[in-house]
């Protein structure tokens, strides 16, 4: 095997290797502010290759939702806590199929600061997937679970004032997962590169000038 070969080979491997950030089911956006009426949105994107037939979510104790919007294809059953609040929703009667993602919409109001947890249950045709693990720490990407674990939770941070809240556009590990995407293919493209120069270049050099075939 040539060098150029062997270094091309190497990195495949060592990428192949990597663990690989999946997306999951995520609530939108990462930060809102305590006190304010806030649109939130439960991203659900079709779990490892399988399709979604219903996803269950809890609401936070932090956040008060008051409405849920309609989605199309789906019915939405509110469940009520013990004093009449919302706590929490089931859609079903629609499908995410591999390679899709719905997004469902609520209106809420936080009401305290900290964490607010949204535990979420996604049923697919292979299983039930549990996202009801610790939520992702700031920056960080987790690997894929399977569907017969646990993965984390989707987390909103609730601040005492808009100027705490995250830049708009912010939309959690989503982001860090396609920087992921393309930090892989150009590493490929480099690879690539890299084999090419060394494949094309000549055994053995030409001399430059009459100095050089003395």
């Amino acid at each position: 095997m040539t060098r150029a070969r062997l270094m091309l080979a190497t990195g495949l491997i060592a990428l192949a290797a990597a663990p690989v950030a999946m997306a999951h089911v995520e609530v939108l956006p990462s930060s809102a502010v305590k006190g304010q009426s806030t649109e939130f949105t439960v991203r659900v994107p079709a779990e490892g290759g399988l399709t979604t037939t219903q996803v269950r979510v809890t609401f936070p104790t932090e956040v008060s939702v008051y409405a849920v919007a309609d989605a199309p294809g789906w019915t939405s059953r509110i469940l009520k806590r013990p004093d009449g609040r919302f706590g929490g929703v089931i859609w079903s009667g629609g499908s995410i199929t591999p390679g899709h993602y719905v997004d469902f919409t609520l209106l809420g109001t936080p009401f305290s600061t900290g964490t607010a947890v949204w535990p979420a249950w996604q049923t697919t045709s292979g299983g039930v997937k549990r996202w009801t693990g610790p939520p992702e720490a700031p920056g960080t990407e987790s690997t894929e679970t399977g569907i017969n674990a646990p993965g984390p939770a989707s987390a909103v941070t609730i601040t005492e004032t808009a100027a705490e809240v995250a830049p708009a556009g912010d939309s959690g590990s989503g982001g860090g997962l396609w920087l992921g995407v393309i930090a892989i293919a150009a590493s490929l493209v480099a690879l690539a590169g890299v084999g090419l120069v060394w494949s094309s270049r000549p055994r053995d050099l030409p001399p430059d000038g009459p100095e050089d075939r003395a």
